[in-house]
Order: C-alpha cells, then sequence, then structure tokens
C-alpha cells in the first residue's frame, strides 16, 4: 500500500511542470484583442404571466354636476378586471446589445412576442367612493373581452442627448 502511495505522490510532482506551464498572466494588451459575439438574448419561450387581476380602477368627479338635477356630490365609475389563466404571454427572444451610428451611442432592445389569450371579464360600478364600496355602489353592466391578439415588433433604443 505505501508503494502505491509513494508512486502515486512521485507522478504528481512529476506532472507539476507540465500544469504549471499552461499559466500565465494576460496582457491589457492581449485582452483588449480578444473578441467575441456582443449583446445578449433573453428567451421568454417559457414565461407566462398567469392570472392577471385588478381590484379596482376607478374614475372620480370631486364635485359632481351641479346642473344635473341634484347630483352634485362626489361620484365615481371604475372596473374590476380578472383576466383568465395566462392571458399574457411573452415568448421568443429579447435582444440587448449596443451599437454606434455616427456620434450616438445607443443601447437597443428587440421586443419579444406578446400574446394575449383566453378572457378578461370587467365589473362596472358605479359608486360615491374610489374604492367602489358601501351602500351607493351600483353594478352598472359587466364588460367581456377575448380573442385579442397584438403581435410588436422592432426595437427600442436607449440612448443620451
Amino acid at each position: 500500500m505505501k508503494k502505491i502511495f509513494t508512486s502515486l505522490i512521485v507522478v504528481m510532482v512529476m506532472l507539476l511542470p507540465l500544469t504549471s506551464g499552461a499559466k500565465s498572466l494576460i496582457t491589457e494588451k492581449d485582452l483588449g484583442d480578444v473578441t467575441a459575439q456582443e449583446g445578449v438574448t433573453i428567451n421568454f419561450d417559457c414565461f407566462t404571466m398567469g392570472a392577471v387581476s385588478v381590484n379596482v380602477a376607478s374614475w372620480g368627479d370631486s364635485d359632481g354636476c351641479a346642473s344635473c338635477g341634484g347630483l352634485s356630490t362626489v361620484g365615481w365609475i371604475g372596473a374590476s378586471v380578472t383576466m383568465s389563466t395566462n392571458f399574457i404571454k411573452l415568448s421568443g427572444n429579447m435582444t440587448v446589445d449596443v451599437g454606434t451610428s455616427g456620434t450616438r451611442s445607443a443601447l437597443i432592445i428587440g421586443l419579444p412576442t406578446v400574446n394575449l389569450a383566453g378572457s378578461m371579464t370587467d365589473i362596472v360600478m358605479l359608486a360615491s367612493s374610489a374604492q367602489l364600496t358601501g351602500g351607493t355602489a351600483k353594478i352598472l353592466g359587466t364588460s367581456y373581452m377575448s380573442g385579442v391578439s397584438f403581435n410588436p415588433s422592432g426595437y427600442v433604443a436607449i440612448y443620451a442627448h
């Protein structure tokens, strides 16, 4: 056993000069000469927003409508919004790169694909409070939307001025 252990140590010591020769410092010039692919790609193929809901979104008038038959106190209209599971889905690649044209350099962000699928339901209400609650809150109706589709394309450029 001692002979095997001793042999392994001797072999490792003999290999040290071979492995240490591969290590050397890289100069600034050497590092400056290194090139590779620039930019970053962020893939969204497995990204889904899931169900989205907005408890209350409302718009109001602080003085009502004095010339509307006595409706002169504050009033609000708004909705609660519910979107089905996976309503918003991003897919494809978003690219991030830097480019220069003339004297302007810019960060360029290529957009991924955005898909809307499923449905969105809005319960529209009238009330005397921004939260659409209380005894005066009344449902005006329900808005339903499905089959919405859009495909943004192009890029966003960010630069100093």
